[in-house]
């Protein structure tokens, strides 16, 4: 009997494992930043600006490498990929503002600019008016399939992500990036090699 309930156990473990089971880790990387640094600020709009977070040079109107997103589990060989990002924004002046957002993806070795298009990719982006005083919400959300090329831009070395921002009008805004997820789906049986 004893065996018998051991080779029924055995069984509805293998059937779980499957070749469908899909593992999925879901990273908060905001739960990894030290304070705010970087997340949260001012800006002066003159008119016509544009800005890249994350900073990666200490001057947010140069285009840089974006966040480096290395040391996760599961990157050679995913299934899928989804990247959630939103950011609070407040028009703290006296004239409307009109903000387009722009969410990019890179392999990490592109360290000097992501956001030329040699190399990396745009995934989604997004566009917000705001009126003097008024507070809206930047939310840029993406999700690769097995497939999509944008995947293979997504390595053992990590993959960089930034937004480029561009506003235009003549008052001051201030944002807050207050979420950050990335979900990485790998089935298990990926990684057997094909004979």
């Amino acid at each position: 009997m004893k065996k018998l309930l051991l080779l029924l156990a055995t069984l509805a473990v293998l059937t779980a494992c499957s070749a469908h089971t899909l593992v999925v880790a879901d990273l908060d990387l905001l739960s990894f930043a030290q304070g705010t640094e970087g997340l949260e600020g001012d800006l002066t709009v003159p008119g016509s600006m544009q800005v890249y977070i994350p900073d990666a040079d200490d001057n947010l109107a140069t285009p840089d490498g974006g966040e480096l997103i290395s040391d996760l589990p599961t990157l050679d060989e995913l299934h899928g990929l989804g990247i959630d990002v939103v950011a609070d924004v407040k028009n703290t002046g006296s004239a409307p503002l009109d903000l387009q957002a722009d969410f990019r993806l890179a392999p990490a070795s592109d360290s000097s600019n992501i956001y030329d298009g040699a190399g990396d990719t745009s995934l989604t982006n997004t566009s917000l008016h705001l009126e003097a005083g008024a507070s809206g919400q930047v939310h840029l959300e993406a999700h690769l399939q097995k497939g999509d090329p944008a995947l293979d831009l997504v390595t053992g070395d990590g993959f960089r992500v930034g937004v480029e921002l561009r506003v235009n009008g003549s008052s001051t805004i201030h944002y807050q990036i207050t979420g950050f997820h990335v979900v990485l789906e790998q089935r298990p049986f990926d990684l057997i090699p094909e004979p």
